[in-house]
């Protein structure tokens, strides 16, 4: 394809991604207060006090923060004030559990035949995060922390958030066109909406002023080879792993779904991708206990 066919594809994709976002009331055009925490947290003059007055603007999310402090899973209890769950867990792990916590009552949204389980959605938003997070670690020489690798992994299916808030004439296509035609999810977006989540989730996290590093690779996260910096190839090798366990399925099938070059690029063997999911595996277990699930 010729670059200025590619470059009228791609402005035509970005504006019916801008279209659907602006017709949305699903998501706040503020971003919520525990993604705010991203860039608090990167700040390497960060205190414990910045952290307290940011997360103490969210009752509810103070509120369930101190529950977890307080869970068997992490020995606690009395902690009853902020102050001492960041003393207990530390900032960047108030940081991580706020985001999940959030992104739970973002995916609070009606069952529609396009997400038909919300829950389901959270849940392998989850995985891809702790997969990311681990996987970051094990890259010799990332230019990524592993907070933005979490949040990248979070965060990148928020773009369906936005879709299922469409009209339910056009989640109905989108589910019958991937029944009918076998189309993967991202393709049967384009063709009913002219853009797919992973378009309208980039443009979502440049709208709420996230690390443009974090807001590319999830655009990307289905053509990673467009993310120059290599983060979109983690995020991908992430949501592959999240996708093999929610399937069930095995290693083999993991390996046939990735990207050739996925691992060579980042210099990751199998064996240290299993390792890290086994990591994945048991901290999701303790979420989920905390999340009654």
């Amino acid at each position: 394809m010729r670059t200025n066919e590619r470059s009228g594809l791609t402005a035509h994709r970005h504006a019916a991604a801008q279209e659907l976002v602006d017709a949305t009331n699903s998501v706040s055009v503020a971003p919520p207060v525990a993604f705010q925490l991203l860039a608090l947290v990167r700040d390497p003059n960060c205190s414990s006090e910045a952290v307290i007055q940011l997360v103490q603007l969210d009752p509810n999310l103070t509120a369930q923060l101190l529950r977890l402090v307080n869970t068997v899973e992490f020995q606690g209890h009395g902690a009853g004030s902020l102050n001492d769950a960041v003393v207990r867990l530390g900032t960047e792990a108030i940081a991580a559990k706020a985001m999940s916590i959030t992104l739970r009552r973002l995916l609070t949204v009606c069952k529609t035949a396009y997400c038909p389980d919300p829950i389901a959605l959270w849940r392998h938003s989850v995985e891809c995060a702790l997969a990311c997070r681990y996987l970051s670690r094990a890259c010799d020489g990332a230019p990524w922390d592993s907070n933005i690798a979490f949040t990248c992994g979070l965060l990148h299916d928020i773009g369906k958030i936005v879709i299922n808030a469409a009209p339910s004439e056009a989640l109905d296509v989108i589910a019958d066109v991937m029944r009918e035609e076998g189309m993967n999810g991202a393709d049967a977006e384009l063709a009913v909406l002219g853009a797919d989540h992973a378009e309208i989730g980039g443009l979502m996290l440049n709208v709420w002023n996230l690390p443009p590093e974090l807001a590319t690779a999830v655009r990307f996260h289905h053509a990673p080879e467009f993310d120059p910096s290599g983060l979109a190839i983690l995020l991908h090798i992430g949501n592959c792993c999240a996708k093999v366990h929610a399937n069930s399925r095995g290693w083999k099938e993991f390996e046939e779904s990735l990207l050739p070059y996925a691992m060579e690029k980042l210099r990751l063997p199998l064996s240290e991708i299993e390792e890290c999911w086994g990591e994945v595996l048991q901290d999701m277990d303790g979420i989920e206990r905390f999340m009654s699930l």
